[in-house]
């Protein structure tokens, strides 16, 4: 992870006409911009511990944009609200992201961060055009309804969409280090151990027969009622919609190395050992 000022390029002003109440102007401005080597938490907070010691107390924040270019040609998942609430810990405000992949892209969007075009650091058209496209999927379901009735009923369908309940992604082997494996719109069950230096990742909740030694992220999907199962609770990271806890906060509490579940209460993890 590496930091450095940028200027945007792009210089814009709308004239005043008539008594409009207010004018555009667009002017360059410096941006911090924090590039990514890595993805794994852990490995983030060390490097940001590093360079700024301390998390950071305070209200105020210094703008950024969090540059992909370095990881664009990888399959790295990236938890981005994760990845926020930890910069914000260091007093960093990421407004958008720049560079990376299609799926890179589509994880920030999901994260509601803007995809900006390098070039002039703007959100680009077709990110704004991206985050619209699933509402016309409905249509085909509105031909036996009325043409006025057309607007309303994708809004009014959207939440029904899945069919039946969706089967879970089921791991039998031991996940060892350096794989990272990703439950899309899934929950997982890892009938094995996740070993160090592993990483699994789930939309919905995440169940471990066995030892969670790595990382484990649960509502991926912004589901709060996600929730992480192990049977013996050794982690490096553990997170839920992108509150997230490591394992030098975690080593102490009495219910390492225990059967244990984890669920975001009052947007807090909290760590429940059980027989």
């Amino acid at each position: 992870m590496s930091f450095e000022p940028h200027m945007t390029a792009t210089t814009r002003k709308a004239g005043r006409t008539g008594t409009a109440a207010l004018d555009i102007d667009q002017r360059p401005l410096a941006l911090t911009h924090v590039h990514l080597y890595e993805t794994h938490l852990l490995k983030l907070t060390r490097s940001l511990s590093e360079r700024f010691g301390n998390p950071g107390v305070g209200d105020e924040r210094e703008p950024c944009v969090i540059d992909l270019a370095a990881i664009a040609d990888s399959g790295k998942w990236i938890d981005f609200p994760a990845l926020v609430s930890l910069l914000r810990n260091y007093r960093l405000e990421p407004v958008g992201v720049v560079h990376g992949n299609d799926q890179q892209k589509t994880q920030a969007r999901s994260a509601e961060l803007p995809v900006f075009d390098d070039q002039e650091v703007v959100p680009t058209a077709p990110a704004a055009a991206a985050e619209r496209a699933p509402e016309p999927e409905p249509e085909p379901q509105l031909e036996p309804a009325a043409e006025t009735a057309a607007s309303a009923e994708p809004q009014a369908e959207t939440p029904a969409r899945p069919a039946g309940p969706v089967a879970p992604m089921i791991l039998r082997h031991p996940v060892r280090s350096g794989t990272e494996l990703y439950a899309q719109g899934q929950d997982m069950v890892v009938m094995n151990t996740v070993g160090a230096g592993a990483r699994v990742v789930a939309d919905g909740s995440i169940y471990i027969h066995g030892a969670l030694k790595g990382t484990a992220a649960a509502g991926a999907g912004n589901q709060s009622e996600a929730r992480i199962f192990c049977e013996s609770f050794e982690p490096e990271i553990i997170a839920i919609c992108g509150t997230f806890l490591d394992g030098e906060q975690l080593a102490r509490h009495p219910a390492w190395g225990k059967r244990v579940v984890v669920e975001l209460r009052d947007g807090q993890l909290a760590v429940q050992a059980f027989d």
